[in-house]
C-alpha cells in the first residue's frame, strides 16, 4: 500500500521508538491504554506484536495512525502505531504476513524503514520459521541500502550473553537457544 500525500520528517530530529508484545488488541480499551502509554513515554513510533486483528490496513484513532497486518484468524499479527507527526510522513506500508510488516517513512535527507516482526515460537515447526525469515528477507529487499532500517519486535529467541561479532553483546539475556542461533545467523548474513 502506497500513500499519496505525505510530509517528510527531518531525521536529525529525535524520534522515540519502542516495541511491545501486547498479547492482544482484541480486549476492550486496550488500544486506548496503549495510546496513553505512548503519550506518557513520549513515543513517536511503537511496534506491536501479537495484535490479533484480522486482515491488514491502516486506521486513524485519536491523532494516531495504526498500521496492522494479521491473518484470517485472530492470531499472531503485527502493527505499528505512530503519532500524528510521523503519521503525516508515512509513504507506504507492506503487510507481508501476519508476522512481518514494513512501514516506510519519508525523511530528509533519507527515508526511514521500520520492519515490525513477531517470530514463530519454539513450538512452531521449521516451515513456519523458514517462511518468517523469507518474509523478513522480502521486506528487507524493499528498502534502499542508504536508508536507515530498524527491525524490531518479538523474535521469540534467546541470544544469550556470549559475544558474537557486533551482533550480540555481553548484556544479552538467558542461554542461547536454537531460535537465538537462527536469529544470529540471519543477522550475520544480512547486517553489515
Amino acid at each position: 500500500m502506497v500513500c499519496n500525500r505525505f510530509d517528510s520528517l527531518v531525521l536529525k530530529d529525535k524520534l522515540n521508538i519502542a516495541t511491545w508484545n501486547i498479547r492482544t488488541l482484541l480486549q476492550k480499551g486496550k488500544l486506548e491504554n496503549i495510546k496513553q502509554e505512548m503519550e506518557r513515554m513520549k513515543l513517536n513510533i511503537l511496534g506491536l506484536s501479537e495484535v490479533r486483528w484480522k486482515g491488514a490496513g491502516k486506521i486513524t484513532s485519536g491523532g494516531h495512525e495504526i498500521i496492522y497486518s494479521g491473518g484470517a484468524e485472530s492470531e499472531k499479527g503485527v502493527g505499528i502505531i505512530v503519532d500524528q507527526t510521523v503519521g503525516e510522513a508515512i509513504k507506504g506500508y507492506w503487510a507481508l504476513s501476519d508476522r512481518v510488516l514494513l512501514v516506510k517513512i519519508a525523511g530528509k535527507p533519507v527515508d526511514l524503514n521500520i520492519i515490525q516482526v513477531y517470530a514463530p515460537t519454539a513450538n512452531s515447526n521449521d516451515e513456519d520459521l523458514d517462511k518468517f525469515y523469507n518474509d523478513l528477507d522480502t521486506a528487507k529487499t524493499q528498502c534502499k541500502s542508504q536508508d536507515p532500517l530498524i527491525i524490531m519486535g518479538d523474535f521469540n529467541a534467546k541470544v544469550g550473553k556470549e559475544k558474537v561479532d557486533d551482533i550480540v553483546g555481553k548484556h544479552g539475556l538467558g542461554i542461547r537457544n536454537e531460535r537465538g542461533e537462527k536469529l544470529i545467523e540471519w543477522c550475520q548474513t544480512n547486517i553489515s
